[in-house]
Parts: C-alpha cells; sequence; structure tokens
C-alpha cells in the first residue's frame, strides 16, 4: 500500500487485462450507465465521472463501479457504470450490493455511539470491565486505558491493523477465537502493542473488541442489533452485516487484481470488514452524516452525537487522524472526512466536506478499485474547491 496525502492507496500501475473482458465492459459502460443514473446528466462532473469511469474501469481490471455525488446535504446523482457480474453480462445498478471493506468500520461506530446514548457504556470507561466472555490479555501497558473513544479514533493502543476473511461457505469462527488470533494466518492476537491514548495507530482489531462490547452490553447478535436499531430506522433496507440469500441474487461479483472471479470473503469480524451495501443506502447514510436531520435520523442518533463523532481526536499523526469512526483525509491541502475500504475483490470510498455539505461515495467490485476512485477523487475534489 501507497501512502498518498493521508490516504493509503495501492500503488496505481495499470495491469494487462484479459481481451474478451474489455469489449464487454466498453459496451457495458455507456447503456448501463445511460439506465442507470439519477439526474446529473448535464452536469460537467458527471459527464468526467462517465469518462474517467469507463476508461479506469477498463485499465485496472474493475468490471463495475457505483459513484453517488452529494450536493448541499443531498445527494444530487448516481451513475453506475460497467457490471455487477461479467459472465451473465448483469450490470451495476443502483440496487447492486458490494462489500465495503473498512468503510464497515463508519456504519459500525453508529451502534456502538448508540450505546453510549442508551447509557449501556460510557466512551471514556475502561472496556475491560464490561467484558466477560474475553479479556485482553495482560502487558507492560495498562488495559484499564482501552476506552470506547480510544477504540473508535485507533488511538487505543491495540493491535490487528485489518483482517483476509474466510470464503463464503465456510464456518465462522467465534469473536472470542479471532480475538485469539485463530483467524489471522500469523495467529495474531488482539492485544495492548503500545500505551493507550499516545499514539495513532490503525486498528481492526479494537473494532472487533468494540463488536464484541456491544454483544456483552446489548445480549444480542452484532448483525441483527445493527439491522433493527441502525440501518432500518435509517430506511437502509439493503444493507446488512450478513450475506443473505435475497442478497447474494442481488450482488456485484468480486474480481480479483487480475480481474477473475473470486467467491465473497466473509467475516467473524464484521464490524470491522463484513458490511454489504447498494450506493443509493450508503449515500444516504452519507447525507445523514452531513445534515444530521433529527427527523431523517429518527431517533438511532443525536445530532450532537454525530457532530462530536466528525471531531478529531488526540493524538494525531503523519499516519492518520481520527474522530469516532470518521477519518480524516488530506489531499494537497483540503480536508474532507470518510472511510476508505479494500477486501480482496471489493474497494469503497464514502468522502465528505463538512464545509459545503458535499460527498463523494464510489463502490467497484474489484480489488484495483481505489485506482479507479482516487482519480474520481481528485476530479470530484476540482470541484468542492472551486466552489468553496
Amino acid at each position: 500500500m501507497l501512502m498518498i496525502n493521508n490516504i493509503k492507496l495501492k500503488n496505481f500501475f495499470p495491469l494487462t487485462l484479459v481481451p474478451i473482458c474489455l469489449g464487454m465492459i466498453i459496451c457495458c459502460s455507456t447503456a448501463t450507465n445511460a439506465k442507470n443514473s439519477i439526474s446529473g446528466k448535464n452536469d460537467s462532473l458527471y459527464v468526467e465521472v462517465e469518462r474517467l469511469g469507463q476508461e479506469l474501469t477498463v485499465k485496472n481490471n474493475v468490471p463495475g463501479i457505483a459513484v453517488a455525488v452529494i450536493r448541499d446535504g443531498k445527494i444530487d446523482w448516481i451513475q453506475s457504470i460497467g457490471y455487477a457480474d461479467l459472465a451473465s453480462k448483469k450490470p451495476v445498478t443502483p440496487e447492486t450490493i458490494f462489500n465495503v471493506g473498512s468503510v464497515s468500520k463508519l456504519a459500525s461506530s453508529w451502534g456502538f455511539m448508540q450505546l453510549t446514548e442508551k447509557g449501556l457504556i460510557k466512551l471514556d470507561d475502561p472496556v475491560e470491565k464490561s467484558l466477560t466472555r474475553w479479556h485482553l490479555p495482560e502487558s507492560e501497558f495498562d488495559k484499564s486505558k482501552v476506552t470506547l473513544r480510544r477504540i473508535l479514533s485507533h488511538t487505543s493502543g491495540l493491535s490487528v491493523h485489518g483482517y483476509g476473511g474466510s470464503d463464503q461457505g465456510t464456518p465462522l469462527l467465534s469473536l472470542e477465537e479471532s480475538l485469539n488470533g485463530k483467524t489471522k494466518r500469523n495467529g495474531e492476537t488482539v492485544h495492548l502493542i503500545s500505551e493507550p491514548g499516545t499514539k495513532w495507530e490503525y486498528s481492526g482489531g479494537g473494532y472487533t473488541l468494540a463488536q464484541l462490547l456491544l454483544e456483552e452490553r446489548t445480549e444480542q447478535n452484532f448483525s441483527k442489533y445493527m439491522t433493527q436499531n441502525i440501518f432500518l430506522p435509517l430506511g437502509m433496507k439493503h444493507t446488512t452485516y450478513e450475506w443473505t440469500a435475497e442478497m447474494m441474487d442481488n450482488s456485484a461479483t468480486a474480481y480479483d487484481e487480475n480481474g477473475n472471479p473470486i467467491k465473497n470473503k466473509i467475516f467473524t469480524e464484521k464490524a470491522a470488514a463484513g458490511l454489504q451495501t447498494t450506493i443509493k443506502d450508503l449515500a444516504h447514510f452519507a447525507e445523514l452524516s452531513l445534515t444530521r436531520n433529527p427527523k431523517q435520523l429518527n431517533k438511532v442518533l443525536k445530532p450532537e452525537t454525530i457532530t462530536l463523532m466528525e471531531t478529531p481526536v488526540l493524538p494525531n499523526s503523519s499516519e492518520g487522524e481520527s474522530g469516532l469512526g470518521y477519518r480524516f483525509m488530506n489531499y494537497e491541502g483540503f480536508k474532507t472526512i470518510g472511510h476508505t475500504g479494500e477486501n480482496v475483490g471489493w474497494s469503497a470510498a464514502l468522502i465528505l466536506n463538512l464545509t459545503t455539505k458535499s460527498g463523494l461515495i464510489v463502490l467497484c467490485n474489484g480489488s484495483n478499485g481505489d485506482r479507479v476512485w482516487y482519480p474520481i477523487y481528485q476530479r470530484w475534489l476540482k470541484t468542492i474547491k472551486l466552489n468553496d
């Protein structure tokens, strides 16, 4: 991975595309885009995204993408480019399901923060005292300083950057087994690697610990809690941490960096990496992050809670800066917030500018998706700067 202006990206070197796929994607891109767009066809950014999308998907073995642009806190347009599945020539639509990798952390942070509003946990209480099913191992560092605030802001000092998942159909291990390192090829447990509160260091393992915390405090399965208490009240009816049969019918196929179809990955560590959603649902989530409209929030979270989540938590570093769930991403001195996500076969970005209430969301069904969404991000930023 390559760090560019505080956003981690893979190298932007094009790969050789299988010739048969070239024609398929080119033909599909224009037709699909015309059929599955919402507004925006006379917008210069829309036209440029269409051009970039068609060019970059072909160049980088990414069969399809879905893009949403938010202006003044509302979805301005959505466009779909390319294929959800190459073999069947199924096009990407606004209803196509994608896995979103670490963007999962943004959604799960809403669930964790709801626990604080319900009085089930305090942001600065030791997480350890609320756990019974598993405990942080003893170390030279003070585990009583591991709090929800620090977990959500990647300042908890916890290990495990990310997870690879398991092939769909494989029995999942338990949260406790994951925390003990059994889902990691190198056996890496979730443990303290630095004193909590002293440095910023990205930790997917921290979100797995928070997932356990939610289950302990609510006595409910994490996925079911998120569906019933977060997604459905927000109107996100096609968003879930599970792969249901209905979702599989509408899901895109994942493709590796060489453009080969691969099995979907499933995760024990759902809060960190296991969310499935559509561009429509995720764009609506982005709208709420910008407007914090109490009526639309439907008592899921208070507007002031979202404001707190979008506020930087110290310490930060040259490697990163976070609020509670939301990450701060800088490009040429321009600050945006949100999150990006990479799982094998998938790539996603949700990026917001709070000042202008603008947003960009891109979902891709290919491992090289960052090579597609990042140039689109750069082009989008130019329009924000011009209007700022």
